[in-house]
């Protein structure tokens, strides 16, 4: 595998720290971006299977043939993991949140043709809905994406007028959780399949609806400096396997 100890610049590394987020583009091998594409597929079709076991076309925030939320099921996919803990992570992971990494949570957001519903402004730490040691969210774009597509959005720190956790509301529609109602539109991270944005948990973003005839998909790993426990007791929240230790 090709280094990537020089692939994120000091620059984007200061980045991180003064706006929460930087976007590297053509990151992902090719070999890592089909595992991506094969498991994606592999997990949309285990997501129908329940779906049908349960008679509904809708779990948690997952709507069928509209869009698919599918979280910590990598160890169901055939060689995902090869992707998660691989070097280039663990860049990722040493350029925003220091020599120590646990995967915290991962997950699939996958917009279907002419379907996908459209994210609202959130920060990812929005959903502990407690304080927490700030994490990174790295969104590896699995599709070429485009503003048509529905790509992510992001909002700099100094456009949010904010670096903190912010409460946030449900939104009763779409079940999603929204933290910014601001007039700041935010920059779309319009970008060819294989890149990755890198956010902070305390960084909004959004992502619009698929308004093309070809499905959109991005893949989600989120990474933290040390376990995160959920407050009322002491247990891990979602994931915290180890990977730089």
């Amino acid at each position: 595998m090709a280094d990537v100890s020089q692939l994120i610049s000091d620059q984007q590394r200061q980045q991180y720290v003064e706006e929460g987020y930087f976007i590297l583009e053509n990151a992902i091998p090719e070999e890592h971006l089909e595992i991506l594409r094969d498991s994606c597929d592999y997990l949309i079709e285990a997501m129908h299977e329940e779906m049908d076991r349960l008679g509904t076309d809708h779990i948690h925030i997952s709507h069928r043939g509209k869009r698919y939320h599918i979280a910590k099921q990598y160890e169901k996919a055939p060689r995902l993991s090869e992707y998660i803990f691989s070097d280039l992570m663990a860049e990722v992971c040493r350029a925003t949140i220091g020599e120590q990494a646990y995967l915290f949570y991962d997950q699939y957001v996958v917009k279907a043709a002419e379907q996908g519903i459209k994210f609202l402004w959130h920060q990812d730490g929005g959903y502990l809905g407690f304080p927490h040691q700030p994490y990174v969210t790295v969104w590896a774009a699995v599709d070429d994406m485009t503003v048509e597509n529905g790509t992510a959005w992001v909002l700099p720190y100094s456009k949010a007028g904010t670096r903190s956790l912010v409460e946030h509301v449900r939104n009763p529609q779409t079940g999603d959780k929204v933290g910014y109602f601001g007039d700041e539109p935010g920059f779309p991270a319009i970008v060819p399949a294989g890149s990755l944005v890198v956010f902070s948990s305390l960084t909004f973003h959004c992502s619009g609806a698929n308004t093309t005839d070809q499905m959109r998909r991005a893949y989600v790993t989120q990474y933290s400096p040390q376990p995160i426990l959920r407050p009322e007791d002491n247990q891990p929240m979602h994931l915290a396997v180890p990977f730089l230790t």
